[in-house]
């Protein structure tokens, strides 16, 4: 309620009285019928008939206008407004609505009068809320509602991913909701995932409204991909038909390839990944129809296989028992002589050691055992096959020391080759030979072209022997040192690492892998091998060119390092040497940038004076080398940088500089880089060398 006089004269007399005298709330609607009053009221100097007064209402900010009829004497009152409005509530429930009135009189010296003020209503329960909730699929979960009014039931539903339904209706405050498995279709690629819960509130069957939550679900653990079975076969086509057996493979040569059957993934998911594996063997595909990889190994061993979906989960295992067999490569070593049972000399006898993996499934040997052997005469490629002593079948897998006869005869004045092979089903041993049978023994012999000690003459123009020759009780040597010429053997460039030259030799090399240090182009050698044992020698290497001696041992097998003989002649030259006498020269360098340098008795001075007209970026070894006479005995270097206008300038250009190493061993190397050009660049440097003096 609140009042206000009027203006005017003689307003102070009458008051304007305006009020609410009931409301009443309507929950279904969300509104409230509000009563709205007015009146004015007289003091005992104020009366009024028969004034028509304009009269402006204004409700929840609506206007309406009217006019009264004001019939009021002294200290009385008269009722000149009643009217009930509807007036909607908030979303939640709350309302303050704002009731102005005023009235007009103007007559009489009485003005007019304004009441305004705010009403605040009951609040009207609304709809019920809810708290974000998580859960995981299959498992109950409990869905608690905050409810507003307790006449009030609810309607509960789920939207998740491109899913949704109701989970219960007629619910007061509670319910158990166990969310179905198939909400793992709406998230494929993940174990968790995101949606909303909506309450929906009803007073009666009016919905008041709704309201929403997140709503978490997990996939539960259990939920994994199926891996319904693996095969196994062997990528060897030729293994897999030789053993042709289910899960049975050969060490060395069997590759298995792993095929996955019925992998399926679950509620949606697709399968991703697949991995096998033979178990503790460090040996695993990630492919479906994957191979293992070749066996090193033989025995009982498992193989482990599963697969992945897109949520990263992982299948059941599927293990399979395997059998890998023992497989090594055919070996034969064999022996031919002369002379069977009967002691014929026209016959060879072979003793045989040969042996072949036996590859024995269920006590029946898969592999296939076949020795065959050859002959020719010595140096002939006239071959003959053998057809008694080889074997062909799939019983024997071992033979040790076993002698059999070949068939035909052989001349027992010649030297024959015998050949032999030994294959099972998978691969042989490639051909072996063995040492030539030679012609029947005799005390000498005699050909139109040779004489032969202990043997038949075979080579021609020759003294032919099988005996070592003596004087005096003491061996001949019988270690070549010379070719017959009487001349050092030549070897080309590259062909000889003096580190396996271990033997008495004297011999000539070009660039020898493991040399003395000498420069490019220089290292071609004379070279002589002292030796007592591989681990206890000497070398020496005379250059070709200049006469340079080097030196090196090997003491317990340990190689020293290559050093130079020190020259009598140049120490000499040197000690005698006029200090005041020069030696000069230009060194040519890379792009151009040479040195001039004067050499001194011992001492050299290289000065580098030099214009260059282009830009250039180079580095690395120089294709220049440092001159016998010239070279330091410790590394030499020459940096400068470029000077503006070819050395007419004063502007040194930092960016752009010369930086070259000269080596001990004759070598130049370092990096030029030049921005701008030309540029002009002056350096001295001075160095000791040790070399002899130039000529």
């Amino acid at each position: 309620m609140a009042t206000a006089q009027f203006s005017g004269q003689y307003g102070h007399n009458m008051t304007l009285e305006v009020w609410s005298a009931w409301n009443r709330p309507d929950t279904a609607s969300n509104s409230s019928t509000v009563n709205v009053q007015a009146r004015v009221i007289t003091n005992g100097y104020a009366s009024m008939w028969g004034v028509t007064a304009p009269v402006t209402v204004t409700v929840n900010e609506k206007n309406e206008s009217l006019n009264a009829i004001v019939n009021v004497g002294t200290n009385s009152s008269q009722l000149i407004f009643a009217k009930d409005y509807n007036v909607p509530h908030n979303g939640d429930g709350t309302k303050t609505v704002g009731i102005k009135i005023s009235v007009d009189l103007n007559i009489g010296g009485y003005g007019s009068s304004m009441v305004a003020f705010d009403l605040s209503l009951s609040n009207i329960p609304r709809a019920s809320t809810i708290s974000d909730v998580a859960g995981t699929l299959g498992s109950a979960m409990t869905i608690n509602i905050n409810r507003k009014n307790s006449a009030f039931k609810h309607t509960v539903k789920y939207n998740f991913g491109a899913l949704s339904g109701t989970i219960a209706t007629n619910v007061d405050t509670s319910v158990s909701w166990t969310p179905p498995l198939s909400l793992a279709t709406a998230m494929p690629n993940r174990t968790s995932d995101w949606g909303n819960l909506v309450v929906e509130t009803y007073s009666g069957s009016t919905k008041i409204g709704q309201s929403g939550c997140i709503l978490t679900l997990n996939v539960p653990t259990s939920m994994t991909p199926n891996l319904g079975s693996i095969t196994l076969t062997d990528s060897n086509t030729a293994v897999k038909n030789l053993l042709n057996t289910a899960n049975t493979f050969a060490e060395i040569v069997s590759d298995i390839k792993v095929a996955f059957n019925g992998a399926t993934g679950a509620q949606g998911s697709t399968i991703t990944g697949y991995h096998a594996e033979i178990v503790n063997k460090n040996q695993s595909t990630n492919a479906n129809n994957g191979n293992l990889g070749l066996m090193k190994w033989n025995g009982s061993a498992q193989v482990k296989a599963w697969v992945t979906d897109s949520r990263g989960r992982s299948s059941n295992a599927i293990t399979t028992d395997i059998t890998v067999l023992e497989y090594f490569l055919p070996t034969l070593t064999f022996t031919a002589v002369r002379g069977d049972t009967d002691q014929s000399s026209d016959r060879i006898v072979v003793t045989r050691t040969a042996k072949i993996a036996p590859l024995i499934i269920g006590n029946v040997q898969k592999n296939s055992f076949k020795l065959s052997f050859k002959t020719a005469p010595f140096s002939s490629t006239t071959y003959t096959a053998d057809t008694g002593a080889g074997v062909n079948d799939k019983v024997t897998n071992t033979l040790t020391n076993s002698k059999a006869t070949l068939s035909g005869t052989f001349d027992i004045g010649k030297s024959y080759e015998v050949y032999g092979v030994l294959e099972d089903a998978l691969t042989s041993s490639g051909t072996v030979k063995a040492p030539p049978v030679s012609p029947e023994k005799m005390v000498m012999g005699m050909a139109e072209t040779a004489v032969s000690f202990g043997k038949y003459p075979e080579n021609t123009n020759a003294v032919d022997s099988d005996w070592v020759f003596k004087y005096k009780n003491k061996d001949i040597q019988h270690h070549q040192l010379t070719s017959n010429a009487g001349r050092s053997p030549y070897n080309a460039p590259g062909t000889v690492d003096l580190n396996t030259k271990t033997v008495n030799s004297f011999f000539s090399c070009d660039e020898p892998v493991n040399g003395p240090t000498v420069g490019t182009g220089l290292n071609h050698f004379y070279v002589s091998v002292y030796s007592e044992s591989d681990n206890y020698l000497s070398q020496q290497a005379i250059q070709k060119n200049s006469g340079r001696m080097f030196t090196r041992t090997r003491h317990s097998g340990t190689w020293t390092a290559w050093i130079e003989y020190a020259p009598l002649n140049s120490v000499a030259e040197f000690t005698a040497v006029n200090q005041t006498k020069t030696y000069s020269t230009t060194l040519a360098g890379p792009y151009g940038f040479g040195i001039a340098v004067v050499r001194s008795g011992n001492i050299v001075t290289a000065t580098m004076d030099y214009v260059h007209r282009s830009n250039t970026n180079w580095n690395g070894k120089a294709s220049e080398t440092i001159p016998v006479g010239w070279r330091p005995v410790s590394q030499a270097i020459i940096h400068c940088i470029g000077e503006g206008g070819g050395g007419t300038g004063a502007v040194l250009f930092n960016g752009s500089y010369v930086h070259l190493a000269y080596k001990p061993d004759g070598s130049i190397s370092g990096r030029i880089k030049l921005d701008n050009s030309p540029l002009w660049f002056g350096a001295s440097v001075s160095w000791v060398t040790a070399d002899p003096f130039p000529a």
